[in-house]
């Protein structure tokens, strides 16, 4: 049977000029298709690599937010400790809903951290780069997918408890969801209060002396989140969507530092830093489809995004000496855009073209003081402009029944107003081969030209300033007006074989060709006597590796058991453009891997399993400015059981990082001769979590 390289779901031969008003509603509406579609059975049929994780696994282990999800996803490198919540290391995109997820603060908690699981309908990963989306795809995209309303009325809610340690920490979930006449609504609500109680060691050697220091951090963060989605259908051919997203948080971590010299037993340092910090985030979204025929579709989309953040860090020394010092900071970020595009489905081709416009704009103000007077620098105040605009052309073409080729290009334009204009032009071309050897069996190839812009806080001159902390692994953080946006050209080679019972093995290599990569470079500035951090083009890199994956039920062995893993293994290189050195890109961890183990009692009504996570180790060596870091592996191990109590209500039991993980970083700083001049050791201990949620549905 042959049929067109779109879903297969859909079946363009049978149209005709008598069946267009049935057939209008289903031919090119494929979101919607793929919303009632097996997971498994949509990615085995997609023309372009896709991995989708659907909402009953992303609620399975107790992840609080997006940010813990996206660590259990395959591919994808989520950094903890002190550099936590940067996903892959700069390279992959992040979107909510297609929309770019606004990274523009260096300061504080990442948006994914406000994102609730339960809001979450499915998480889509595509390892390499497409026509139809940004052109920002260097190491794959991630899709964060919110929950849309279904045409049945359904109330739910969702009441989480728990223990961080010894510290309570909650969350109360609720939405509910219908259709009156033409219109499918959704509305939901998150509140939470999560606290953390964490303690950390650091170890700092220089040639003559020594000092041991111990930090407690308590962290506590309150958030409100808020979503409506409103689908209205007036009749088979027009659809109208509204989209709206407000997330509201108050943060505040408490930080004590003491330190000993020289194995004395009298406190030589004493540190109390307080940081607090008032989040907004809305987002909003307006759109429509229109079906001017069986096999034609026009959509619409206009959208404006804001992000606020206002922060007061202060503080007090009281040993070796007494000071103050405080920073008040202001950050507003905001996005105004508009999106069409065109799809027709003809014979063996399904194309669309479109164009993406889009205007951000940031805004940061900082102001400091020590002991009173005012030591804010004029940099400290920055304003950043720039206007996006794009092209895309993308066809999939079916040969025979069994080959899908997709060729796209991307032109995107973008002009920035910052000290001074400048412009950046780019064309990115890709091609995505599917070939299904059997009913079972997918090769999977794909090239595309990449790129990465530097994002709005790595330009900004504005100083975050670490204040009395301020270390090797605590340096004040600017960005670089004169960075340049990487770029790379990315291959991929995938084979896939699906099982009956709606399982996978994969297995793929990657290789990336960088050009002009972005690094984050920590110096010693000898006129403020401080460790600075900045992101500079520091030459070419490459990197490349495997991809393993696995998710099969084991019922022949044991009824209701299943498993799962997935890998990554990886190796890089880069050389410096001004200094010829080669070393591997930096925080370039050999490998990461997961593992999991789930068994359901049917009769029980119980479900219970394990995943254990684990992230390898890196060993960076000596750097331009003198400086290496690595870091040991480390690994954490999850738990959960859930009940079905009655048609209403489920219970749920979550113990989290019950390996209570220590992240262990370790750097060193050279003078010019290459003599060793200091060397500081960090341990960061985290706790163990114990969730307790009670999930009713009516």
């Amino acid at each position: 049977m042959k049929y067109p390289p779109i879903i297969p779901l859909f079946v363009l031969s049978a149209l005709s000029a008598s069946h267009l008003s049935a057939q209008e509603a289903v031919v090119l509406e494929k979101i919607q298709v793929e919303d009632h579609a097996n997971v498994m059975e949509e990615r085995q049929e997609n023309s372009i690599a896709k991995k989708i994780i659907s909402g009953e696994e992303l609620t399975r282990y107790g992840d609080l937010n997006a940010l813990e999800i996206l660590k259990r996803t395959p591919g994808v490198t989520i950094s903890d400790g002190k550099k936590k919540g940067e996903p892959g290391k700069g390279y992959t995109k992040v979107l909510i809903d297609g929309e770019e997820v606004s990274t523009s603060s260096k300061r504080r908690v990442s948006p994914l951290e406000q994102i609730s699981p339960d809001m979450i309908e499915r998480v889509e990963v595509m390892t390499n780069g497409s026509a139809e989306y940004t052109a920002e795809a260097m190491g794959g995209i991630v899709n964060i997918v919110l929950k849309k309303p279904k045409s049945q009325g359904a109330s739910s809610a969702k009441l989480t408890f728990g223990l961080y340690d010894d510290v309570p920490m909650s969350t109360l979930f609720a939405q509910h969801e219908g259709k009156t006449g033409a219109v499918s609504y959704l509305v939901n609500a998150t509140i939470s209060d999560n606290r953390k109680s964490d303690t950390s060691s650091i170890r700092i050697d220089e040639p003559l002396t020594y000092s041991d220091q111990f930090q407690n951090d308590e962290f506590r963060d309150q958030s409100l989140n808020l979503t409506t989605k409103l689908i209205y259908t007036p009749s088979s051919k027009d659809k109208y969507t509204f989209d709206g997203l407000m997330m509201l948080n108050n943060s505040q971590n408490k930080t004590q530092k003491t330190g000993y010299t020289d194995g004395s037993s009298s406190v030589n340092t004493l540190i109390h830093n307080t940081d607090k910090s008032n989040g907004m985030i809305l987002r909003t979204k307006i759109g429509g489809q229109h079906h001017l025929s069986g096999t034609e579709l026009i959509e619409w989309k206009l959208k404006f995004h804001q992000g606020d953040d206002d922060g007061e860090s202060e503080s007090v020394q009281t040993l070796p000496t007494s000071k103050i010092t405080t920073q008040d900071d202001e950050s507003t970020f905001r996005v105004f855009g508009a999106d069409g595009s065109y799809s027709v489905a003809a014979g063996d081709h399904f194309i669309k073209v479109g164009t993406n416009l889009r205007r951000f704009t940031q805004e940061d103000s900082v102001r400091r003081t020590l002991n009173g007077t005012d030591t804010t620098d004029p940099l400290d105040s920055d304003s950043i402009r720039e206007d996006r605009g794009a092209l895309y052309a993308q066809d999939e073409i079916g040969f025979g029944e069994n080959v899908v080729v997709t060729p796209g290009l991307r032109y995107e334009s973008v002009h920035r107003d910052y000290r001074g204009s400048s412009n950046i032009e780019y064309l990115a071309p890709s091609l995505h081969l599917l070939y299904k050897l059997t009913p079972q069996d997918n090769l999977r190839a794909s090239v595309a030209k990449t790129v990465k812009l530097p994002r709005f806080d790595e330009l900004s001159s504005s100083t975050d300033s670490s204040l009395d902390q301020n270390d090797l692994h605590h340096p004040d953080k600017t960005g670089n007006p004169n960075l340049r946006e990487e770029k790379a050209l990315s291959y991929e080679v995938r084979a896939e074989h699906y099982f009956e019972d709606k399982g996978i093995v994969s297995i793929g290599g990657f290789y990336r060709d960088i050009q002009d990569k972005i690094e984050k470079y920590t110096f010693f500035d000898t006129l403020s006597s401080r460790y600075i951090q900045r992101p500079e083009n520091v030459g070419n890199g490459k990197l490349w590796g495997m991809e393993l994956e696995l998710k099969k039920s084991l019922d022949v062995l044991v009824s209701g058991l299943g498993v799962f893993a997935n890998a990554t293994i990886q190796d890089s290189s880069l050389r410096n453009s001004a200094t010829g050195m080669k070393r591997p890109i930096k925080q370039t961890s050999d490998y990461l891997y997961n593992i999991g183990i789930d068994h359901t009692l049917q009769s029980y009504r119980l479900t219970y399993g394990a995943a254990y996570r684990y992230v390898g180790g890196y060993d960076d060596p000596i750097d331009e400015n003198g400086f290496s870091e690595s870091q040991q592996g480390y690994g954490t191990l999850d738990l959960y059981a859930k009940k079905r109590l009655d048609s209403t209500f489920k219970l749920g039991l979550n113990l989290k990082n019950i390996t209570s993980a220590t992240i262990t970083t370790t750097s060193k700083q050279y003078d010019t001769s290459g003599v060793l001049t200091q060397t500081q050791i960090d341990k960061e201990k985290s706790q163990p979590q114990i969730l307790l949620k009670l999930e009713g549905k009516w």
